[in-house]
């Protein structure tokens, strides 16, 4: 067939119906633009529903969060809604929805100013602090029982050479008043006392803060200075030829000055060690793998400190893991031939389990007190653009063994109990004598110290 002549009627319909559909085409973009940009407008609830989408799976639909919200500023009851709550309260969703289906206690969302502390505590600072923990408890200053309430904030721990301590603050302590704010759980959110004191004995470095306290039933008042605390984590003592360590965190540093004062405590004659956990919250997994390196010597029957293991399939198999990575044991330990007891309890978790776990797979010490918290798994944090952060659960981590210790904890081979919280020794806060610690005793018994 030949081609219609250049000018002909058939080509001037071809370049009509051309530019027809450009047109067509620039006007389905600009509707669907204009649709994008509406839906945080006050029509962008009008716009979804005469548009909405389609088969969007397992996509996530933020236009469903969005036209969420736009019913929510438009229609509830209080108006004029903080789109700063709308935005907290949809990051702290998905962490919500994540623990309901995962059943992840740890992932978290942290606010701008949560962050900030976090970052102070991993780095050792406290800014305007006093060095005080507080806790609430029942009658007379009591550790609950389960399931009952609490009415009174304590004093818990006070930290040794810190202001609070110079200002005569005890541990046992009853709060009763900041300034002239008055405390008194009874009946009320036991956190929230929590975190209204808190909020009222930090301040700036420098000022005052008046505290009331109840001790044997009468009202002391107290003047304490702020300072910004800079707060070690690693403490050592001798016992005869036992060396006590306490280590109550892995912060920036941690490993370093525990192999410090291992050095010279050896060079002073310790022959054996005492590495005291409880309490230990954990902190960076690079800290862990320094110190449990100082009692370890890497070779062919000793390897690993820890393996993580991330991006798992829903199932949680260790063999689905897209990322693997071996923490190895580093050279060069200081004191891979001396004999140790781990010291553990209830609030001993994380990169603190990790340490227990390496030391009790190599068969290089005993685990004496009471079962560990249970926490195997390791958060990352991302800061989010609006000044909050995201602490994200990134990987599961496991034993030389291969054992997972989430939620079940590390027994210890040797269960020893406490009298009371109040009876364990420490060299970080004011604390009772050594002798009553039953389960530093038991330590000191199996190294043949006193």
């Amino acid at each position: 067939m030949s081609a219609p002549p250049e000018g002909s009627r058939w080509q001037r319909f071809q370049r009509s119906r051309t530019t027809r559909w450009l047109a067509v085409a620039a006007l389905c973009y600009l509707v669907a633009l204009g649709a994008i940009n509406l839906r945080t407008s006050a029509v962008g609830s009008i716009v979804s529903f005469v548009f909405p989408r389609i088969a969007v799976g397992d996509s996530f639909d933020d236009n469903a969060v969005d036209t969420e919200w736009n019913f929510i500023r438009t229609n509830y009851v209080y108006r004029d809604v903080s789109g700063k709550l709308g935005t907290e309260g949809s990051e702290q969703g998905m962490i919500t929805a994540l623990d309901q289906q995962f059943h992840d206690r740890f992932t978290s969302f942290l606010t701008s100013a949560e962050y900030a502390q976090l970052r102070a505590t991993l780095s050792g600072e406290r800014g305007g602090s006093i060095g005080i923990a507080i806790e609430a408890r029942c009658a007379a200053g009591a550790v609950c029982d389960s399931g009952a309430t609490p009415t009174e904030v304590v004093i818990e721990d006070v930290l040794v050479n810190q202001p609070a301590a110079r200002a005569g603050i005890r541990p046992g302590d009853v709060l009763a008043a900041v300034g002239s704010a008055r405390f008194d759980v009874k009946g009320a959110d036991a956190s929230a006392e929590l975190t209204r004191a808190s909020q009222l004995i930090r301040g700036p470095a420098g000022t005052t803060v008046r505290i009331t306290v109840l001790r044997g039933g009468r009202a002391i008042p107290l003047t304490v200075r702020r300072e910004n605390l800079h707060i070690p984590s690693v403490f050592s003592r001798r016992f005869g030829n036992v060396l006590y360590l306490q280590v109550t965190g892995f912060d920036d540093g941690t490993g370093d000055s525990a192999r410090q004062m291992l050095k010279t405590a050896i060079a002073a004659g310790a022959r054996s060690v005492v590495l005291d956990l409880r309490g230990n919250g954990g902190g960076f997994v690079t800290e862990a793998q320094t110190l449990a390196s100082q009692f370890l010597r890497p070779g062919a029957a000793e390897r690993d400190v820890v393996v993580r293991r991330g991006r798992l399939s829903p199932n949680g198999a260790p063999s689905s893991a897209e990322t693997v990575t071996h923490d190895q044991i580093q050279s060069g330990g200081v004191a891979s031939a001396l004999p140790i007891v781990v010291l553990v309890d209830g609030g001993t978790a994380s990169a603190a389990e990790i340490v227990t776990a390496a030391l009790a797979d190599y068969h290089r010490a005993t685990v004496v007190g009471q079962k560990t918290f249970g926490k195997g798994s390791v958060q990352l944090d991302y800061p989010l653009p609006d000044g909050a952060d995201l602490h994200l659960t990134v990987e599961r981590w496991y034993g030389p063994r291969g054992e997972s210790i989430d939620g079940a904890g590390i027994t210890p081979a040797e269960t020893v109990g406490l009298a009371s919280p109040e009876s364990r020794f420490g060299l970080d806060a004011i604390s009772p004598p050594p002798g009553g610690d039953a389960q530093l005793q038991a330590a000191l018994s199996l190294l043949g110290g006193s």
